[in-house]
């Protein structure tokens, strides 16, 4: 969902600015309120259909990237997720995805958090917003252990990659090297009119 379109129709697409994906229930119904860096969003999908519906937008499904977090971390219950490997954008779960109080929140704009009540943590993001949400001081700093681990060993397994196979990239090479430099050429006039 991008600015100026219509909310009811199309779903948010999590992206680099995306901070935090929180339930809203408006008429009854389950909704998402959505906070970026500089804006915020309100959309009639659930945050669980959003962070979905964002796994497939950047090459995978939910499962799947549920199963490669288990792979690399051995996580299960409330698991950490690479959203989008090229941006490393991470997410992770306050509740079990499927509970209706579940909020996402994307650690890389964490500036600072802590204990705010019983069973609360307040969260200070990069853009020096301040929130409160029901979690544990301890069971969020499990989370951010979990994320950060899951960041160590998905980008080990990328170096690794890179070091053993330095060329594999070369197909789909970064934009810096697919730019050729600019060749002048010159005509000789003088072996043009020889011809």
């Amino acid at each position: 969902m991008k600015k100026g379109l219509d909310s009811s129709k199309s779903i948010y697409e999590i992206n680099p600015h995306t901070m935090m994906i929180l339930p809203k229930i408006t008429d009854g119904e389950l909704h998402s309120e959505i906070l970026e860096l500089n804006a915020r969003y309100i959309s009639k999908f659930t945050p669980f259909e959003i962070i979905k519906t964002s796994c497939k937008l950047y090459g995978a499904s939910f499962i799947g990237r549920k199963d490669g977090t288990k792979h690399l971390i051995g996580v299960t219950h409330k698991p950490p997720l690479i959203i989008d490997p090229l941006t490393f954008t991470y997410a992770f779960p306050t509740a079990s995805p499927q509970n209706p109080n579940c909020i996402w929140v994307f650690p890389q704009h964490i500036r600072d958090y802590d204990s705010f009540k019983i069973n609360q943590t307040a969260i200070q993001f990069a853009n020096l917003n301040t929130y409160e949400i029901d979690i544990s001081l301890h069971s969020f700093n499990n989370q951010v252990a979990r994320t950060s681990m899951l960041h160590m060993k998905y980008s080990q397994k990328v170096r690794a990659i890179e070091a053993e196979y330095p060329y594999i990239n070369m197909f789909f090479p970064p934009a810096t090297l697919a730019a050729e430099k600019q060749l002048i050429y010159q005509v000789d006039k003088k072996l043009h009119n020889e011809k």
